[in-house]
């Protein structure tokens, strides 16, 4: 269901309520008084009661693909290990992300993830890899998965990302990552093999540039 077409039925159902509750309490006053009989009570109360549910569809609907639908195919658990691929998903609503914490492996290779998408990962602290290729994220979102305890691989190639920005981002990385691919984003290389060479002694860096 699309946010259009759910504001609509939001709004329908709050002015089919509003109609039905004010007739409902003019006729009941008139029922009170004597002036009609308790039936003419059931035409208001069938507008208020139906507006109410078809104020609540969309709200219904979205509780019911969350737990029935999910992302279907694209998500697997594999070894206890939760694994989502999103890349060339044909929605835009990525607020479910924010319910799957146990998240090892996330592939989000679309042009809309933006540097605000990324927020919904913070409530993933075993995320591993973590792959964002083509999409909008700039220098602001590094400072999004900095925050990632447990992230080891990460691709941002062909993203916004300035060399500047992965500069300030290395110096202060998460603590376990080991493997960066940032091709077509024009960084020099020799800010990658500073992080790389900067590794302590028996840890390995990678890097695709």
């Amino acid at each position: 269901m699309s946010e259009q077409i759910g504001a609509v039925l939001i709004f329908a159902g709050l002015l089919a309520a509003t109609v039905g509750f004010f007739w409902l309490v003019g006729r009941g006053l008139a029922t009170l008084f004597g002036r009609r009989e308790a039936r003419a009570l059931l035409v208001p109360l069938a507008l208020l009661g139906g507006g109410l549910v078809l104020g609540a569809t969309p709200f219904a609907y979205q509780r019911a693909y969350r737990a029935i639908v999910g992302f279907g195919e694209r998500e697997r658990v594999i070894d206890g290990e939760r694994a989502i691929t999103l890349t060339d998903w044909d929605r835009d609503d990525y607020s479910l992300l924010a319910e799957r914490t146990d998240t090892v492996i996330l592939e989000l290779g679309n042009p809309d993830v933006s540097d605000e998408t990324l927020k919904l990962l913070l409530a993933m602290p075993q995320l591993r890899e973590l792959t964002l290729n083509d999409s909008a994220i700039t220098d602001a979102g590094l400072a999004t998965l900095a925050r990632l305890p447990a992230l080891e691989a990460l691709r941002i190639a062909r993203t916004r990302v300035t060399a500047e920005g992965l500069e300030r981002f290395l110096e202060s990385p998460p603590e376990k990552i080991r493997m960066i691919d940032v091709s077509g984003n024009g960084i020099p290389t020799k800010i990658l093999r500073a992080w790389k060479n900067a590794a302590p002694e028996g840890e390995e860096r990678r890097y695709v540039n």
